[in-house]
């Protein structure tokens, strides 16, 4: 019987920390969105599609997916991409790099040099080594690191709201 009790107990842990595992990249999948509003890309950008490239985060991919099938980024549609490494990435809005890539982030900063691309990762202090937004957590609450200048370094434009929204980083 006390067998039986703690199996049920671990399962119940088990599919409570999947739960919030899914959770938190939904969460972050819709930040990334939510980003797609209040950033403004170059003029010279005319496509009508907003792309978004994830390295190394298959939960992001499918949530952002999901998202792309119901939701546009002002009048452009969204197109998720999934790249296996930094030379899979072709012209993107936006990047995203997943915990299990991370150590790609200073190859990444170096490819991205000088294009109108926002960096996001998914690592704490990554905006230290190029990123433009890095996700962390504090308290229990997912919140991001962002680095103002090098969004300005890739030429594009932030809210003055994300910028406070976030813990500033230079």
């Amino acid at each position: 019987m006390r067998k039986t009790i703690l199996l049920l107990c671990v399962l119940c842990l088990g599919a409570m920390i999947s739960e919030t595992k899914g959770q938190t990249a939904t969460f972050k999948a819709l930040f990334l969105y939510n980003f797609t509003k209040n950033i403004d890309w170059p003029e010279a950008d005319v496509s009508n599609e907003l792309t978004i490239t994830v390295l190394g985060d298959d939960e992001i991919y499918a949530e952002l997916e999901k998202i792309a099938k119901v939701k546009k980024a002002g009048n452009k549609s969204i197109k998720v991409v999934s790249a296996r490494n930094t030379k899979d990435i072709g012209d993107s809005h936006i990047v995203f790099l997943g915990t299990s890539k991370s150590s790609l982030m200073q190859s990444l900063s170096h490819e991205q040099q000088n294009k109108p691309v926002l960096i996001v990762a998914d690592k704490k202090g990554l905006c230290k080594q190029g990123a433009a937004i890095s996700f962390l957590t504090v308290n229990g609450k997912l919140r991001y690191e962002i680095s103002p200048s090098v969004i300005a370094a890739h030429k594009l434009k932030v809210t003055q709201k994300v910028i406070s929204l976030g813990i500033e980083v230079q």
